[in-house]
């Protein structure tokens, strides 16, 4: 049989669970009470040290999506369904939308990853 990894504990799975679920004072009776009983884990002491001090956020602002690159991508979608070319998609949705031909080129690119992790999703 295969070792496990130090990073699995049958104790900290519901503890896990709980957070996960947005239950933080079920989590930390969960981990106060395997703490008292000196039964705590390497990872339940680990999540214990993360519940008293979080571990720090990245800087900076998260990334936007571009401006309307749902509708962009749909449409130019629609558009190459249809048969038009390309260039001639690109051009006229920055026209219509009033963006430059990379936002509507970044737009797209945005859509296509989208629809693809729905696609692996289902």
């Amino acid at each position: 049989m295969a070792k496990l990894p130090p990073s699995f504990s049958l104790q900290a799975i519901e503890i896990r669970a709980a957070l996960n679920e947005g239950r933080t004072e079920d989590a930390k009776r969960m981990v106060v009470e395997l703490l008292r009983a000196g039964k705590a884990d390497r990872v339940v002491q680990g999540i214990a040290a993360d519940l008293l001090k979080p571990p720090k956020r990245g800087r900076g602002r998260r990334k936007a999506l571009p401006q309307f690159w749902y509708d962009i991508g749909s449409a130019f979608h629609q558009m190459r369904d249809e048969g038009r070319r390309y260039e001639d998609s690109i051009a006229e949705l920055a026209e219509r939308f009033g963006f430059s031909e990379s936002h509507v080129r970044n737009c797209i690119a945005v859509f296509d990853r989208d629809d693809d992790d729905r696609e692996d999703r289902t």
